[in-house]
C-alpha cells in the first residue's frame, strides 16, 4: 500500500540520520563545531571585505583528535556537506533551458543536520528524491537556486537527478507576487466561492501553459492527455479572476441542471436562506429552480444562489424622488410605466393577474418532456399553464395599452420584480411562488422575500409618488 513510506518528514528522521552517517563515513560531509558567534563574525568580515557570505570550511580538514576531544566534551555540532572543489551543477532545465552554476564559490559547505538532529529542508528533499524514485519535479522559479544543493546531495548518494522545470510565479494583476491580498488563497476558499474543481485545473493548467491551438476549456482527461511540460513557457502569468469566471462559467454551462443543484444548495446554506429541519425534497425543488433561472447567466455557483436572493427580494424604492438616476427613472420619465403599473394593479387586485400554479411548482422550469429548461428565451408549462396564461395577459395588456417590446417590458418587469434586468418574469414568479408558499423552505425574513401582495401594495404606494407629467403618454 505504501512502497516509499512513511511520507511524513516528521516520521523519516531514521532515514536521513542514516544517510547524513553514510556521507560523513564517506568524507563527503563532516562534523562542524562553529559556534553561532564565530559565524556572526565570520560573516561580518567576509561583509567588510565586500566578498560572498559562506561558510570558510574552517572544520572542513579538521584533525580528527580534535574532532573527537569536541565530541567527548559533547559539544554540539552540525553536519555539513563538503563540496568537491571545483564542482558545477548543470541542469537541463524544460522551461528555463540550460542552468548552471559553480558550487564551490556560490554556496560553499552547506548544513545537512542542525546541532539539534533536525535535517535542513534541501537534505530532505534529496534524500526524499533518490528514496522515492523522483523522476520529475516541476515547481515553482523560487527553487531553482536549492537545486545546486538538491543536485549535489543527490550526486554525493550517487542518485540520479530528477528532471527539473521551473515554473515563473503567478502574479496579481499588480504584477506582484500572488498573495493574500489578492483574494482566495485556499482550493477550499475558491469551492466556497463556487469554483469547480475541474474549472479550477483548467484554468491554473493555462497559466503559462497551452496545448498549441486555441482552445480554452479542457476537461480534466483531455488535459491529462495534452498537458506536455515542453510547452510550459518561461515569462510569468497573471492570475486574472474574470478569466477563472468565464472558464467556470464555461464549465457549468456544460453540466446538466441536476448536476450543478447540490453544488448551489450548498451555496443556499452559506447564506442561511433555508429553515431549520427544512424537508429535503422541498429544498430540493426550490435548488432545482433558483439553477435553472441562472443556468445560463452564472459565472459561478454562488451567482445563482445570490440571484435567487435577488428574486425574492423587491428593489423598488419607496418613492420617484428617491428612485437613483439612471435607466429606470428615464423609462417611468417616458410616460409608459404609470399605464401599466396601475394595470398590474387592477389586475393583481382583481385576482385577474396568473400566478404559479402551486400544484405544479415547476412549469416554468419544465419543458413537455419535464426536461429543465436553462435558455431565458424558453418558457415551460403545458397549454393551459401559468406561463402560457400570463403570456396570453401580456398580449392582452400590450394590445389594450397599445404599447410593444421594450416599451412594454421593461415597465412590466420593474413593477413586478423591482428591477431592470434579470431572467424571465415567469419564472421569477415562479420562485418567488415557492419561498412563499405555506410550506415554504425559505427563511423568509433571512432571505428578505417580498411577496407579490406586498410589492403590488408598495407599487401602488410608489405610483402615488410620480409626477403628473410622467403618468401618461
Amino acid at each position: 500500500g505504501a512502497p516509499y513510506g512513511p511520507y511524513r518528514q516528521s516520521e523519516r528522521g531514521e532515514i536521513y540520520n542514516k544517510l547524513a552517517n553514510k556521507l560523513l563515513e564517506e568524507g563527503k560531509a563532516y562534523k562542524c563545531f562553529s559556534t553561532k558567534e564565530e559565524l556572526e563574525e565570520m560573516k561580518a568580515k567576509q561583509e567588510a571585505e565586500g566578498v560572498a557570505t559562506r561558510y570558510d570550511g574552517t572544520w572542513r580538514d579538521a584533525d580528527p583528535e580534535l574532532v573527537q576531544q569536541k565530541l567527548d566534551e559533547g559539544t554540539g555540532y552540525t553536519v555539513r556537506f563538503k563540496v568537491p572543489a571545483g564542482a558545477r551543477v548543470v541542469i537541463d532545465d524544460a522551461v528555463r533551458g540550460t542552468v548552471s552554476w559553480d558550487a564551490e564559490s556560490t554556496v560553499g559547505d552547506f548544513i545537512l543536520m542542525r546541532s539539534s538532529g533536525i535535517p535542513v529542508y534541501n537534505f530532505c528533499v534529496a534524500v526524499d528524491d533518490a528514496a522515492m524514485g523522483i523522476t520529475t519535479v516541476v515547481r515553482a522559479e523560487e527553487h531553482l537556486t536549492n537545486t545546486l544543493r538538491q543536485g549535489l546531495i543527490l550526486d554525493a548518494m550517487g542518485a540520479p537527478r530528477p528532471k527539473y522545470a521551473h515554473c515563473s510565479l503567478i502574479l496579481g494583476e499588480d504584477k506582484q507576487k500572488l498573495s493574500k491580498r489578492h483574494g482566495a488563497t485556499s482550493c477550499n476558499q475558491f469551492r466556497l466561492e463556487g469554483f469547480l474543481p475541474d474549472a479550477m485545473i483548467n484554468y491554473l493548467a493555462l497559466l503559462g501553459w497551452n496545448d498549441g491551438t486555441s482552445n480554452e476549456i479542457f476537461q480534466r482527461y483531455e488535459l491529462i492527455d495534452a498537458f506536455d511540460v515542453n510547452r510550459v513557457v518561461k515569462s510569468p502569468s497573471i492570475f486574472d479572476m474574470n478569466k477563472l469566471k468565464w472558464i467556470n462559467s464555461q464549465h457549468l454551462k456544460l453540466m446538466k441542471v441536476e448536476e450543478v443543484t447540490g453544488l448551489v444548495n450548498e451555496q443556499l446554506e452559506l447564506l442561511g436562506l433555508w429553515k431549520e429541519g427544512a424537508d429535503e425534497e422541498k429544498v430540493n425543488e426550490f435548488t432545482f429552480a433558483a439553477t435553472a433561472l441562472a443556468k445560463q447567466m452564472m459565472e459561478t455557483t454562488r451567482d445563482a444562489a445570490t440571484n435567487a436572493q435577488t428574486v425574492m427580494q423587491y428593489g423598488l424604492p419607496a418613492s420617484f424622488e428617491t428612485l437613483e438616476e439612471g435607466e429606470a427613472k428615464e423609462m417611468i420619465k417616458i410616460g409608459n410605466f404609470y399605464p401599466i403599473a396601475q394595470t398590474l394593479i387592477q389586475l393583481a387586485e382583481s385576482g385577474e393577474l396568473p400566478l404559479p400554479d402551486p400544484k405544479e411548482p415547476l412549469a416554468a422550469f419544465l419543458d413537455g418532456n419535464k426536461k429543465a429548461i436553462t435558455e431565458d428565451n424558453e418558457t415551460g408549462g403545458a397549454a393551459y399553464s401559468f406561463p402560457e396564461a400570463y403570456k396570453a395577459s401580456m398580449k392582452q395588456l400590450a394590445k389594450d395599452l397599445k404599447a410593444k417590446g421594450k416599451n412594454l417590458f421593461h415597465p412590466v418587469r420593474l413593477a413586478l420584480t423591482g428591477e431592470m434586468s434579470g431572467q424571465d418574469v415567469t419564472k421569477q414568479l415562479a420562485l418567488l411562488s415557492l419561498a412563499t408558499a405555506e410550506d415554504s423552505v425559505v427563511d423568509q425574513e433571512k432571505a428578505g422575500v417580498v411577496p407579490l401582495s406586498d410589492r403590488i401594495a408598495h407599487l401602488k404606494t410608489f405610483c402615488e409618488t410620480i409626477p403628473e407629467e410622467f403618468r401618461a403618454v
